[in-house]
């Protein structure tokens, strides 16, 4: 009967509001949802969180050479950088 109580108090609460205020409370609702389902998949475990770490680490160096890569094409295409 508790559930019934709950719901009851909820709707109660709800009435009235704007559509303003109900959008932000859903909005509200679903980022807690999105968080637990992220918990969920991604727990949270040192060993995990190591690796994770190490995964982001390489995918800065690896955006750092692209960033490289691209400064170097456009040095050739304008002619500032010449291969000889």
């Amino acid at each position: 009967m508790q559930g019934t109580n709950t719901r009851a108090e909820i709707i109660a609460l709800l009435e009235g509001r704007t559509e303003e205020f109900l959008g932000k409370i859903r909005q509200f609702i679903l980022d807690l949802d999105e968080l637990e389902y992220i918990d969920f998949l991604y727990p949270l475990d040192p060993d995990f969180a190591q690796e994770l770490d190490e995964r982001a680490a390489e995918a800065r160096a690896m955006l750092e050479n692209l960033r490289d890569i691209e400064a170097t094409l456009r040095g050739l295409d304008s002619g500032k950088i010449k291969i000889q």
